[in-house]
C-alpha cells in the first residue's frame, strides 16, 4: 500500500534528499499545469527566467545558468525560437555561437509565467513568515553551494 505525503519516509522523518525531490516533483507538477496554458513547459519557463534576467547568453551560458546539459538547452531553445519566443543573433565574443534574446512575444508569456509561478510560490510559503521564507531561501542556496561542483 502507497505511503501517503507527510507519512513515514514521506514525513519528517525522511530522507532530506528525498523529501527535496518529493517536493519539487510536486512543485513542477502544479507548475506545469499552470503553465501549459501559456503554451510552455516549466523547463522553458526555467529557461526562459534566464535569458530574461541576462539577455545575449550563449547556448552554452544558458546551459550552465539554467542547469541543463548543452543537448537540452539547445532543443529547448530550438522550440522557443520555432514559437517565436525567443529570437538569436551573433555572438560577438565567438562566431560559431548565437546570443539568446526574449522576443516581445517572450517578453509576455515570461512576464505572465511569473505571476501563475509566483502564485503557486506564495501558496507553497503561505505558512511561513517572512523572516522564515528569507531563512529557508539562505537554506536552499546554501545547500546548493555546499554540493555544487567548483568550475
Amino acid at each position: 500500500m502507497p505511503v501517503a505525503l507527510g507519512e513515514g519516509f514521506r514525513g519528517e522523518d525522511g530522507r532530506m534528499g528525498y523529501l527535496l525531490r518529493q517536493a519539487h516533483q510536486a512543485m513542477r507538477t502544479a507548475m506545469e499545469r499552470e503553465l501549459r496554458e501559456l503554451g510552455i513547459t516549466a523547463s522553458q519557463y526555467s529557461l526562459l527566467c534566464v535569458v530574461g534576467a541576462q539577455p545575449g547568453l550563449s547556448v552554452t551560458e544558458l546551459a550552465g545558468d539554467g542547469m541543463l546539459t548543452q543537448q537540452t538547452t539547445s532543443e529547448i531553445v530550438s522550440v522557443l525560437q520555432r514559437e517565436r519566443i525567443v529570437a538569436s543573433e551573433p555572438d560577438p565574443r565567438d562566431r560559431r555561437a548565437r546570443c539568446i534574446f526574449l522576443t516581445r512575444r517572450g517578453t509576455k508569456i515570461l512576464r505572465d509565467a511569473d505571476e501563475r509561478v509566483r502564485t503557486i510560490e506564495e501558496r507553497g510559503m503561505a505558512t511561513m513568515s517572512a523572516a522564515d521564507r528569507r531563512r529557508f531561501a539562505r537554506w536552499l542556496v546554501g545547500l546548493a553551494t555546499t554540493y555544487a561542483e567548483p568550475v
